[in-house]
């Protein structure tokens, strides 16, 4: 990557993080409701296996999805970080009162005793319902610069149908891709869905 391409990048995360942030409480609930229900209309909730990221700060809400996939019997695992091996495992959780509290950068995490009693093989995950700084028409994602999510689909869970959640001011014509950068396959926003097929999931439309 150019130092031109660096800095691009992160004039883009931190322009689009900030007003992601500005955002009220009550407007991103309000949008993440409708992006939510939009999610479970499509035929695609009908899949068993959900990895779901836990909801952080600004990012669109995730518990009601969480609580809706655990209501209708389906297997649920959330990310756990290991900031040591810089990855994210799987961790299945049943009931997230209970299941989940402040872990890496205080991102809600699967509590410390579950982490090896309930860890899950990636490749039973149907669908990877994943977060992101910046979006493009293109199906490319920008996250928050750790990598955790590219890695994680690309490596240990390249099967999954990966879907991106996000406020449509997130939105942009084009995003300077790098090579690692795991291409989405539907992104929902408040407003609109997106979908694209890629290279090697032609069978998957996701609709």
């Amino acid at each position: 990557m150019t130092s031109d391409q660096c800095f691009e990048r992160y004039k883009l995360r931190s322009h689009y993080l900030a007003e992601r942030n500005v955002i009220s409480t009550s407007d991103r609930a309000a949008m993440s409701r409708k992006i939510i229900e939009k999610l479970v209309t499509l035929p695609i909730f009908t899949r068993n296996h959900f990895f779901i990221y836990c909801s952080y700060q600004s990012e669109v809400e995730t518990l009601m999805l969480l609580q809706r996939c655990l209501a209708e019997g389906k297997s649920v695992s959330v990310p756990l970080t290991v900031p040591q091996q810089s990855e994210l495992l799987a961790v299945a959780i049943t009931n997230p009162a209970t299941d989940l509290s402040p872990g890496y950068k205080g991102i809600p995490e699967p509590i410390p005793s579950l982490a090896e009693i309930r860890r899950v093989n990636p490749q039973s995950i149907d669908i990877a319902i994943i977060p992101g700084a910046v979006f493009d028409r293109s199906g490319c994602r920008m996250g928050y610069g750790g990598g955790y999510y590219d890695r994680f689909l690309a490596k240990k869970a390249p099967q999954a149908y990966r879907i991106g959640l996000a406020f449509s001011l997130q939105l942009v014509n084009r995003i300077p891709a790098l090579s690692h950068d795991a291409p989405l396959d539907m992104l929902i926003t408040e407003k609109e869905v997106f979908v694209w097929v890629r290279s090697g999931n032609e069978k998957n439309s996701g609709l």
